[in-house]
């Protein structure tokens, strides 16, 4: 049994009664190894009644009730302190304010962490990322409810991942759910709610997707860019695709959310919008060349502006929260996507011609034309060589025959 000096004690607080009358707040005092503070119960009494309920004696209905209140939080901060291994404050009030009914089990429940951490995406703007997170929750879940982190071993996982696709889910979506799970498995044992023993990442190796991405190859970028387009939404819609093409692959999420200030002499510098808080190196900066192709299209579709933090293209003028800008920029993609396919059609292009073949398109075309990867990680903003040796996948044994045969081409 580990000797901790945690205690739990109950506090009628006399500073702060309801404004006209007689009643207090009760507070839960609690005490971790010396480190002392108050926990609030939304519980308000005369300092009669909670005498008498603190006494134990016999009182009325409402004093038997309130007295049944306090002993429900006192047994609950006992378990919370019972449950935390290395117990803070911060990881006390979070466990104890959550929904876990902690009379019921011993062990620590998935749900109130998975919670915490999409409020504090959601805090930082990060709705994507956050909805993500709701999404694997749900199909957790789904999957077996009530989930404990101490349930979740080698077997849990498997199982899931067979679950997953016997009710038609992509190996792809899987792994997506639980890397989420895994961020939420490293961040309760750095917190200190559950010992690094019960870790099942140890084990079982989520994998990576292999599935081969489309491109297009640089004949059928020169026929793209050769296309005259007949409306100014086809015109507008091809124009947003070599514009993310030319500038590195970037999403066209980094395209809607570029600023002037981007823009420094014959290059664009800016940093992804997916990995402005994520990446393991701090503001990673993209710099691609200002080609002429680039400087037309802004010049088309862009606004003139002599205030650096506007946004280059105006599909984002006039909406000023997060959702808004989210839901506009999502729209647009749609109707830019729309246009594209129906552009690859008339060009007989073998795969759907979208936005997101951009970037990698733009890839496996430097790969192809010798780039060393390492610069090709640098150019789309990778951290970690391992992603863009997944990008690179994608070449197909007819381009590799092709390659091998120029070899002797001399």
């Amino acid at each position: 049994m580990k000797q901790r000096n945690n205690s739990v004690h109950v506090h009628w607080d006399k500073r702060y009664p309801k404004k006209g009358t007689t009643l207090c707040p009760i507070q839960l005092g609690i005490n971790i190894n010396g480190l002392q503070f108050k926990i609030g119960l939304k519980l308000y009494a005369t300092r009669e009644d909670f005498g008498k309920a603190m006494s134990g004696k016999s009182g009325s209905k409402e004093v038997k009730e309130l007295r049944s209140q306090i002993s429900t939080y006192i047994s609950k901060a006992e378990a919370t302190l019972d449950k935390l291994l290395n117990p803070t404050r911060e990881s006390f009030q979070r466990l104890f304010k959550s929904e876990t009914d902690l009379s019921t089990s011993n062990k620590t429940d998935v749900t109130f962490l998975f919670q915490e951490y999409i409020n504090n995406l959601h805090s930082e703007d990060r709705i994507k990322t956050a909805q993500n997170l709701e999404y694997a929750l749900k199909s957790f879940k789904r999957y077996k409810s009530p989930l404990y982190f101490e349930d979740i071993n080698e077997s849990f996982l498997k199982g899931y991942k067979a679950w997953m696709s016997h009710n038609g889910n992509s190996s792809t979506t899987a792994q997506i759910y639980m890397r989420n799970l895994r961020t939420i498995f490293n961040k309760a044992i750095k917190d200190g709610f559950i010992s690094k023993r019960f870790y099942p990442f140890n084990d079982y190796s989520i994998g990576t997707s292999v599935k081969s991405k489309n491109v297009l190859y640089p004949e059928q970028v020169q026929q793209l860019f050769a296309y005259q387009p007949t409306t100014l939404r086809s015109r507008r819609a091809k124009d947003y695709w070599m514009f993310c093409y030319l500038c590195n692959g970037i999403n066209f999420k980094d395209l809607v959310y570029m600023k002037h200030k981007s823009i420094k002499g014959d290059t664009i510098a800016f940093v992804r919008e997916k990995t402005k808080l994520t990446n393991t190196v701090a503001d990673k900066q993209i710099r691609a060349y200002l080609h002429p192709e680039l400087k037309r299209i802004i010049e088309t579709w862009g606004v003139k502006s002599n205030d650096p933090d506007d946004y280059i293209f105006p599909i984002l003028h006039g909406y000023n929260s997060v959702i808004d800008k989210e839901k506009r920029r999502k729209m647009i993609q749609r109707q830019v996507n729309d246009k594209l396919k129906l552009i690859g059609e008339e060009l007989g292009l073998s795969t759907p011609l979208i936005l997101n073949l951009a970037r990698h398109s733009f890839s496996t075309n430097l790969k192809l034309s010798g780039t060393p990867t390492s610069f090709i990680t640098d150019a789309l903003g990778h951290a970690d060589g391992k992603i863009t040796e997944h990008y690179l996948k994608t070449i197909p044994d007819q381009k590799i025959k092709e390659l091998s045969k120029s070899l002797l081409n001399f």
